[in-house]
């Protein structure tokens, strides 16, 4: 009875037919693209229990790691459209595919579901660099052009990020790519690279190891709200870092909204809030077609900025 009660509400809440309340009718299957514990698994296990009773039905999480995210991706999206294999990914998977051998087509073959998160992506320097905000950094490194900035690796999002911060400001830097965001980190704290942008900072930032120079998000971090975003400070970054549910096009359309429907009801969990929260993320709801432009703006940001470093494959 509770899970005809819970696919009952939320076939209400968007509208179905009767004839279609029944989705799901089976366990449905999330792939993880990455390892277990990292932001994009742990983002997803946040909303997960109560996607299950909200739903009233299994969901089986699947982690297949490998490839930047792009196997278990793959995998997911040459699965059957048939409304019961999700994917959960961040940013980098679906927006950045200009810089890498992608095994799907974005256009041809993904179908968003919900905008699942957010998270707080920082701008930092070193401790010792003498800035204290945006505007000074901007003037700093016009008067010193030797400023470094480091990044997860070469057509990384971490790169394209401080890339577009470039972009934004007219300042040069020069590019240090390392093997991961936390070898980038250490670089930064250990004063061998200058700056570094990236959604990892926020407990470094906390204790001061580094310097907060702005969010590019467009609100602060609760957790950090002494720090100001860019946009505050006159400079307009885009924000580029979410985390997401696709599915493969030509998947029932009962079943797409169903998910998305019951995402944006986890969402409103203050339980689910709070889990998100102590990740330093926030709920980022948007539905099927609100997400579908947001991956088609990122798109066009992150293919300017590759194609200007010439990096698109």
């Amino acid at each position: 009875m509770r899970k005809l009660l819970a696919a009952a509400a939320v076939a209400a809440a968007i509208g179905l037919a009767p004839a279609h309340a029944a989705w799901p009718e089976k366990n449905v299957r999330i792939v993880v693209p990455y390892a277990p514990g990292g932001s994009t698994d742990n983002t997803m296990r946040a909303v997960h229990p109560a996607l299950e009773e909200i739903l009233g039905r299994t969901i089986t999480l699947e982690n297949i790691g490998g490839g930047a995210g792009l196997i278990g991706t793959g995998r997911a999206l040459n699965a059957e459209p048939d409304g019961y294999t999700f994917s959960i990914n961040p940013v980098a998977t679906l927006a950045n595919v200009y810089t890498r051998e992608v095994p799907y087509d974005v256009d041809e073959q993904v179908q968003p579901v919900a905008r699942v998160a957010r998270s707080y992506v920082a701008l930092a320097v070193r401790p010792d660099l003498p800035v204290e905000n945006a505007q000074e950094l901007v003037a700093y490194a016009r008067e010193n052009p030797g400023l470094t900035y480091g990044s997860a690796g070469v057509g990384s999002i971490t790169h394209l990020y401080a890339e577009l911060f470039v972009e934004a400001t007219g300042v040069e830097m020069t590019h240090v790519p390392y093997r991961g965001s936390s070898e980038a980190l250490n670089a930064l704290m250990g004063g061998h690279i200058d700056v570094l942008v990236d959604s990892n900072l926020l407990p470094q930032l906390q204790t001061g190891a580094i310097k907060g120079i702005g969010y590019i998000n467009d609100e602060r971090w609760p957790g950090y709200p002494e720090l100001p975003t860019l946009a505050e400070q006159g400079i307009e970054v885009q924000h580029l870092s979410w985390f997401g549910l696709i599915t493969r096009k030509g998947a029932p359309e009962e079943a797409v909204n169903g998910m998305a429907a019951a995402v944006e009801e986890a969402l409103k969990r203050e339980d689910v809030q709070k889990r998100l929260e102590n990740l330093a993320l926030y709920p980022g709801f948007l539905g099927p077609e609100e997400f579908a432009e947001q991956i088609k703006r990122d798109q066009a940001a992150f293919r300017s900025v590759a194609e200007k470093l010439g990096l698109v494959k």
